[in-house]
Parts: C-alpha cells; sequence; structure tokens
C-alpha cells in the first residue's frame, strides 16, 4: 500500500504528531512513535483461516452466557406488565395531565345543563335533549384526546415505550370513564329530583354518546381528527332531526332500541382498535 493511498491521518504528519500530543505523548516518544507509525499503511493483516475464525468462535462462546440474563429480566417484567390490567391504568393516569383543565369543566357544565333542562321540563322532549347533548361529551373528547395528529406530535408519541394502541385504550379509558361518570351523576340528580323513566333517561346519554365516540374514531384512521369528530357528531344531530319530524322517531328512538347506539358504537370502537396498528401509517403526517 502506498503513503499517498493511506488513510488520514497518515497523509498529514504535522496532524499525527498533534494526536499523539493529545494522548500524553512526550517529545521524545513522538520522535520514536512516528517513524513506526508512518509504516502502519504498509502492513497487510494477516487474513484469518476458517479453522481460526471458528477457533476463535468456540472459545468466545465458553465465556458467554447461554441465556442473556438482562433480556430474560425484561421479558418476564413485560409478561408481567401486558398480564396485569394496571399497565392500562398507569397509562391512563400518565395520560390525564394532557386533556386540561378546560375539558372537565366544559364535560360538568354540559352535563350540568342537560340536567336542569330536563328536570325545568322547559321542553317536552326531554329524551331528545339527553341525545343531543349526552354525544357532545363525545365530540369534546374525541378532540382532546386524539388531538395528536394535528399538533404534529404524533411522532413522538409513537416513540413512546407504550405502543399506540395503549395510548388510544388510555386515552379512551379516560374519556369513557369521564363520560359515563357524568351519566351516573346525571341519572341520580334525575332520581333525586323526581323525574320519572331515570334509567330510559339515562341510557338516552350514555347510548349515542358511545355511538359518536365509536363512529369518531374510525373515521380519524381517514380524516383528521376534527373533521371525524364532526361528522360522527353531525351525523347523529341530523338523524335526530329527521326523526323529530317525521314519523321514525317512533320506530328508530323507542324504549326497546336505547341500547342499540351504544352496541353500534362498541362494535365500531373494537374494529377501529383492530385497524389501528395496519393503518398507522396513515396517520403519519405527509412529508
Amino acid at each position: 500500500m502506498s503513503h499517498s493511498q493511506s488513510p488520514w491521518p497518515f497523509e498529514r504528519p504535522e496532524r499525527l504528531a498533534d494526536l499523539l500530543r493529545e494522548q500524553g505523548a512526550s517529545p521524545d516518544e513522538c520522535a520514536d512513535l512516528l517513524p513506526v507509525l508512518h509504516r502502519l499503511p504498509e502492513w497487510q493483516a494477516p487474513q484469518p483461516e476458517p479453522a481460526d475464525t471458528r477457533r476463535l468462535l468456540a472459545r468466545l462462546t465458553t465465556e458467554l452466557p447461554t441465556l442473556s440474563p438482562v433480556r430474560q429480566a425484561i421479558r418476564a417484567h413485560q409478561q408481567r406488565r401486558h398480564a396485569n390490567f394496571s399497565l392500562l391504568l398507569a397509562t391512563a393516569r400518565a395520560q390525564v395531565s394532557l386533556f386540561g383543565l378546560g375539558f372537565w369543566l366544559v364535560s360538568a357544565l354540559v352535563t350540568l345543563v342537560g340536567s336542569v333542562v330536563v328536570l325545568s321540563k322547559i321542553l317536552s322532549d326531554q329524551e331528545m335533549v339527553l341525545r343531543a347533548s349526552g354525544p357532545l361529551l363525545a365530540y369534546l373528547g374525541t378532540l382532546v384526546a386524539f388531538r395528536g395528529r394535528g399538533a404534529r406530535v404524533l411522532e413522538l408519541e409513537l416513540v413512546c415505550s407504550p405502543s399506540p394502541l395503549q395510548l388510544v385504550m388510555a386515552r379512551l379509558v379516560i374519556v369513557l370513564g369521564y363520560d359515563v361518570a357524568l351519566g351516573l351523576a346525571l341519572g341520580l340528580v334525575l332520581w333525586a329530583g323526581g323525574a320519572e323513566h331515570v334509567l330510559a333517561l339515562t341510557l338516552s346519554w350514555l347510548m349515542p354518546l358511545l355511538l359518536v365516540v365509536g363512529l369518531a374514531l374510525l373515521l380519524s384512521l381517514r380524516l383528521p381528527v376534527q373533521a371525524a369528530a364532526a361528522v360522527a357528531y353531525g351525523n347523529w344531530l341530523a338523524i335526530l332531526t329527521i326523526c323529530s319530524t317525521t314519523n321514525l322517531q317512533t320506530l328508530l328512538l323507542t324504549p326497546e332500541l336505547s341500547v342499540l347506539p351504544g352496541c353500534i358504537g362498541v362494535a365500531l370502537l373494537a374494529i377501529a382498535l383492530l385497524r389501528l396498528h395496519a393503518d398507522m401509517h396513515h396517520l403519519l403526517p405527509r412529508p
């Protein structure tokens, strides 16, 4: 190998001397080492024979553990965490701070207004009021919980320890848990206020809420979150408007079918969660 083809820093002897001084070599040591180092590019490293490689691997194998204790500990820890429902609750607890005080207060205010309207009997169709105001909580919760795409932080969420599916489920636990709690509180307020058919009124609040959440989450796999939530809630309001102005109300909004929107919503949630991982690339911002 010629000197002109040797790699840096051998092409620059003054740089090589500087490197030796940086390593603590004295001037005398530099004078002794420089001639040797200048000849290193001329040295041809011997090529190992296959037998040499096998002997080296056999020697190294005896020094390595058959199973990595670190990998075993990590695998056992992950299995315990995935098998434990506390992982989901711990992730949800860590996500609570993302919602902000406004979400909690506005949701509670919507519930309070709905209960006041029903108890005061300002409107004759009390169930229609709850069917319209309950899904509003789903609309607000979807906007707040899944705003990562619009905020351009989805890439950061993907590198977190919880998977995208775990993050979505944790946020659904927060949104639906809070909304269900508000629905139960609404039922207690209506019962204490002497309202009739408290169970039917509570279902009129909760079941459409589940439907809007499920539809919004499913649509968010293809649409921006704001558009998906608006389409889901807007379609539900359109259905209520059509039913209230036609005879369909007696068919579609009967007490016997009060749980149907909730069942459809749960089915849509399951479909959205199953497709979330496969469709994750659609959620990433385009360059």
